[in-house]
């Protein structure tokens, strides 16, 4: 237990945050970038205190595709940025899917291994940063992995109620052990954005959901400390260069977030530099590539 009064209260020197967009927006680029302190609006270093304390886990197809072109050539960052850290779970999420067994936990561990090879860099000491890139796949992974193979002869799917609840557990025991206090944790989710009308103008508009079954998905977001939205306005370069402006919007009027959780007074409305954003929160932040003014 720690003992603090409302003077003194911080729930955790490090960032567990939702971060969520529409499919191909760039997500692992900005926040790989930006924890690197290597964005062009970038003036005060990155959230990192060494590249190789950013730890990216990829599930997704190419995730970290153009990563090393969008730092080096867009971004302008130093070679040694490009030593951050990537676990590939790629192999174990196809795998996944063609195993022919139910309550499969081999993609469970897989992920469970990664975050404790994080956990074991975090012992030479700094400021470290986990991406999970991204919860959708992670998600989708373990709901194949404890439904099994798809039954043709059975309606509905291969779901049923205990198997959606040790979906929903595994999700439960993989978030808790990821979001330690001893690095930043940042979920990349991807959200549905649901398209046309239905025919009854009286129904309700269709909602955004994140892209997991059941309400795994809002419990996860009642669960991690802020959600932010990221932004990219598509053709809006900064200043000369290359890279089209992203931020984090940390007012996103989300429907399957509860009203007050995404919302704080410390940020602004729009936040591009994330090391910054953090900043002002009061969390830990390494500033990585910060080069301080030389004395006159």
């Amino acid at each position: 237990m720690q003992r603090m009064t409302g003077e003194t209260y911080q729930s955790s020197d490090y960032e567990k945050a939702l971060c969520a967009a529409e499919a191909k927006v760039g997500k692992t680029c900005f926040l790989t970038a930006g924890l690197l302190g290597v964005l062009p609006w970038q003036k005060y270093g990155g959230v990192v205190d060494r590249p190789e304390h950013l730890h990216i886990i990829t599930m997704d197809a190419n995730a970290a595709g153009g990563i090393r072109r969008f730092l080096s050539e867009t971004c302008g960052a130093p070679a040694e940025a490009l030593k951050f850290d990537i676990l590939n779970l790629q192999d174990d999420f196809r795998a996944v899917h063609v195993s022919q067994t139910a309550y499969d936990y081999t993609f469970f561990t897989a992920f469970y291994d990664a975050i404790q090879a994080v956990k074991d860099a975090t012992a030479r000491g700094g400021v470290h940063a986990v991406v999970v890139s991204s919860l959708t796949s992670l998600a989708w992974g373990i709901q194949r992995a404890v439904g099994g193979p798809l039954d043709p002869s059975r309606k509905g799917g291969n779901m049923d109620m205990a198997k959606w609840d040790t979906f929903a557990q595994q999700i439960a025991e993989l978030r808790n052990f990821a979001q330690d206090d001893k690095w930043h944790t940042l979920w990349e989710a991807h959200i549905y954005k649901p398209e046309g009308q239905s025919q009854d103008k009286d129904a309700p508009a269709p909602k955004e959901t994140l892209q997991i079954a059941g309400k795994t998905g809002k419990n996860f977001a009642n669960n991690v400390e802020h959600v932010y939205r990221i932004r990219r306005l598509v053709g809006q370069k900064f200043l000369t260069t290359k890279c089209e402006k992203v931020y984090l919007d940390t007012q996103p009027a989300m429907d399957f977030i509860p009203g007050g959780r995404n919302v704080t007074e410390s940020l602004d409305a729009q936040e591009p530099d994330i090391a910054l954003a953090f900043h002002k929160l009061g969390l830990k932040i390494g500033r990585w590539g910060f080069k301080s003014k030389p004395k006159k």
